[in-house]
């Protein structure tokens, strides 16, 4: 969907995260930044299947509304903590797909890989961070921090945030967390998965790098990135 305006392709995914029973209800809500450092976004209170163009509103990083006549979500200081720590990024998805946030549920992430292209496309993790408040500083201070190492993560007793340079990466990402969390329940019943060991994530990393992908394409070293997850891992 690269290349629409960046309003329909907001509705776009809206719809489409409703469609897939990733939200219900009000839940979810998506914001696609701009360069002079305004935001475009869902409003609050509106199911994701009924947006429309007149529903998007335009808002600044302080929640003011430029244009529209909605108002916007309370839980904007999540996306802010993610683009302030990525610049980067310019689209962000938060949304409770039901695998992933069962795992988010228990305080369980996807903590080691169990298929090589996850880790080319998501990192040797997906974590989950504890439960914070939404929309409180703590949290924010927790997704800053973990967004400059994962592009998407669970967020405890919630749900699922996820970033992209657009709207169809996070998208992508956020679909390809809810897949390996169905996975993971699925391997999880049937009885020991065996996951990949540093030795074997090792080379997948250097891929990932080489693709463009992840902290280290950003400059940050594979010890900073993943040292403590290294010293967790067989």
């Amino acid at each position: 969907m690269t290349g629409m305006d960046p309003r329909e392709e907001l509705i776009h995914y809206s719809r489409l995260i409703y469609q897939k029973g990733w939200v219900a209800n009000h839940e979810g809500n998506l914001t696609v930044r701009y360069a002079n450092g305004r935001f475009i976004s869902t409003p609050t209170a509106f199911s994701k299947a009924d947006i429309s163009e007149r529903d998007l509103i335009e808002i600044d990083e302080e929640k003011n509304v430029l244009r529209g006549f909605r108002r916007p979500f309370s839980e904007f200081a999540l996306h802010l903590a993610m683009y302030r720590s990525r610049p980067d990024a310019r689209a962000v998805i938060h949304a409770h797909p039901p695998a992933a946030t069962a795992l988010a549920v228990v305080g369980r992430g996807l903590d080691r890989p169990m298929i090589a292209e996850s880790v080319v496309s998501l990192g040797p993790a997906v974590p989950c961070l504890p439960f914070f408040l939404p929309g409180s500083a703590d949290e924010s201070q927790a997704v800053a921090t973990t967004a400059q190492r994962f592009d998407v993560f669970l967020l405890g007793n919630h749900g699922v945030v996820a970033c992209g340079e657009n709207l169809e990466q996070a998208f992508l990402r956020l679909e390809y967390v809810e897949h390996l969390a169905d996975i993971e329940c699925r391997a999880m019943n049937l009885g020991n998965p065996r996951y990949l060991s540093w030795a074997q994530i090792q080379p997948l990393l250097d891929r990932r790098k080489s693709a463009g992908l992840g902290p280290e394409a950003r400059g940050m070293s594979r010890e900073e990135a993943y040292g403590n997850l290294a010293r967790q891992m067989p």
